[in-house]
Parts: C-alpha cells; sequence; structure tokens
C-alpha cells in the first residue's frame, strides 16, 4: 500500500496570474461526463468546437483552441505509429492512422537515434513507458472518466487510480484559475497546452511561433499561462513545443507548424500524440 498524495479538485475557480500556486503531486478533475450524468440535457457523445485566436501571440502569431464536451470517454494517448522507440512520425501521420477526430503533438521525447518515449505513457491500459522519474507533470483520464493531472509515480498508483491513458509532458501552466508560472520572460517560442475548463470540458490550446524569427517568436510560458486563463482554464500543462507544436482536425493540419524553426511551414516528426476520436 502506499500513502495518498492527491486532490479530488472541485471546478469552476478563476483567478488571474497575480498570485503563483504549487499543485498537489496529483490532481483528480470530474470530467463534464462525470459532473452531468444523470441531468436529463446531458448527451454522453462528444463534439469539437474549434476557434481561431487571431494574433493571440502578437507578430501575427494565431492560436488554435478546441474546447471538447463528452472528451474524457474518447481521449486517447497515442505512441508512434511503430511504437516507443521504433522511428518518429508527424502528427497528421499518426493522428490518421489512429482515426482521430482532433490531434496535437504530445510530450518530450528522444530526438536523436529511434525517438525514445520520454516519462509516462500508457494507452487504453497498456502501459507503454514507465520512466516514472523526474517531474514532468502528466495529463490523463480514468476509466471512471476523471482527468488525471499532476505526476503518477507508480504502478500501484495507476491502477489505484483507474488510469487508461496517461502521458508526460513539462510542466504546470495553471492550477486551479491561477498560474503556476512565477517568473515573467524566459524563451518564446510556439506551444501546445492541454487542459480542462470550469465545466470539465478537455481544453487543447496550440499557438504558432517561429523559435528563431527576431518577431512572432509565440508565448512565453508566463504568457502562454495568461492565455490559458483568458480562455477559462482551469487547469493545463505544458507539452512539447518549438518545432513539434501540431494541430490535427479531420486529416488537416489547422495551424502553421514551423519543424525547423525558421518560417516555413513544416511537420516535425514526433513521438506521443494527444487523440479525440
Amino acid at each position: 500500500m502506499f500513502k495518498q498524495a492527491w486532490a479530488v479538485v472541485l471546478l469552476g475557480v478563476a483567478a488571474t496570474n497575480a498570485l503563483v500556486v504549487i499543485p498537489p503531486r496529483i490532481v483528480i478533475v470530474p470530467s463534464d461526463t462525470t459532473l452531468n450524468r444523470g441531468a436529463s440535457s446531458f448527451s454522453p457523445s462528444s463534439s469539437v468546437n474549434l476557434t481561431v485566436l487571431e494574433d493571440i501571440a502578437g507578430g501575427g502569431r494565431n492560436g488554435y483552441l478546441a474546447v471538447i464536451s463528452g472528451a474524457s470517454s474518447v481521449f486517447e494517448a497515442l505512441p508512434p505509429i511503430n511504437e516507443c522507440g521504433n522511428g518518429l512520425f508527424k502528427t497528421l501521420e499518426t493522428a490518421s492512422k489512429a482515426g482521430c477526430k482532433l490531434a496535437t503533438n504530445g510530450g518530450p521525447f528522444g530526438m536523436k537515434g529511434k525517438g525514445k518515449c520520454i516519462g509516462l505513457l500508457m494507452q487504453n491500459g497498456t502501459l507503454l513507458s514507465q520512466d516514472f522519474t523526474g517531474s514532468n507533470a502528466q495529463f490523463g483520464v480514468s476509466r471512471n472518466n476523471e482527468w488525471v493531472m499532476g505526476h503518477v509515480n507508480s504502478t500501484e498508483e495507476l491502477s489505484e487510480l483507474g488510469v487508461m491513458n496517461i502521458m508526460s509532458g513539462f510542466g504546470w501552466l495553471v492550477y486551479n484559475g491561477t498560474s503556476t508560472v512565477s517568473t515573467p520572460g524566459g524563451e518564446a517560442a510556439p506551444r501546445t497546452t492541454i487542459g480542462v475548463d470550469g465545466k470539465g470540458r478537455l481544453l487543447m490550446l496550440v499557438v504558432d511561433g517561429c523559435e528563431t524569427c527576431k518577431s512572432g517568436k509565440g508565448p512565453t510560458l508566463y504568457q502562454m499561462a495568461d492565455i490559458l486563463i483568458s480562455i477559462g482554464a482551469a487547469h493545463a500543462i505544458n507539452l512539447d513545443g518549438g518545432g513539434s507544436t501540431t494541430m490535427v482536425m479531420d486529416d488537416k493540419v489547422v495551424n502553421v507548424p514551423t519543424c525547423n524553426d525558421v518560417p516555413i511551414k513544416c511537420q516535425r516528426p514526433v513521438a506521443t500524440v494527444t487523440c479525440v476520436h
């Protein structure tokens, strides 16, 4: 047995990043499916609402916000097409093969050699990468349609929490509607993020940029937290960004990825992918 070190979080909290918070190690968030079950108007089917946030990062760099209702039963953490460590693939390739309605690039990976998946990855109950070291934030969903965020550190915890799909990202950006990023400034780059809003709906937000350009590089993490709060995020983590940042919907790339960190549209081959069916 192990000591529980997580918190079940009620939704609907709003704040600004004037106060920085430190999240619990693990946060369990009820999805909209869980919260609305039994309501007369509730429909268990999922729906995707995609909005272009024009010039959200300045320099003509747009954001692409997907708000997904009923996503907890159709969210999947995807490995590369040939599994972890056997090559990297463009987000569009992995998403199309898996039949995703919506997808983004996922977490960190080894860019050299055969493309190791870094951190934790579980797909539909199968553990594909089980590196529990480090402190990278993770995002996933349980069999009880609850969102799981933070840092699960053992197979026992995965089982205890009933996790079915989960992947490692980088760090927290928003917890309980408040920024977790304490310092302004820092590297400006394209960003890929994932989280939930105050109704338990899934949020997937990417923001374009170009790391080596003189302007329009993209947002810093501090700015990204502000953007997420402004669009109603209750909790959110940072996924792999930079030249990896890509969003796909209905087998089409909807943003402007810059795989070589220059102002030329191209997709970077990556390892993991977030998928909504």
